[in-house]
């Protein structure tokens, strides 16, 4: 089995693969865990915002 026999079949594998992927993408049902993951990079920022303020609220001083 070489190139000459299964050559002609790539390109409609490669378009099947990318209408499949396409369809996967817009479907709703994914649509909250695609969100999330957009919104990860952003994750650390509020994590570290609220600590800032917790530390501005107490003048510093931690419970201990």
């Amino acid at each position: 089995m070489s190139y000459d026999v299964y050559g002609p079949f790539i390109p409609v594998i490669m378009l099947i693969t990318f209408i499949g992927l396409f369809v996967w993408v817009l479907l709703p049902q994914n649509k909250k865990r695609f969100n999330d993951a957009a919104h990860l990079p952003f994750a650390d920022d509020e994590e570290k915002d609220s600590a800032a303020e917790a530390k501005q609220a107490n003048n510093g001083r931690d419970e201990k």
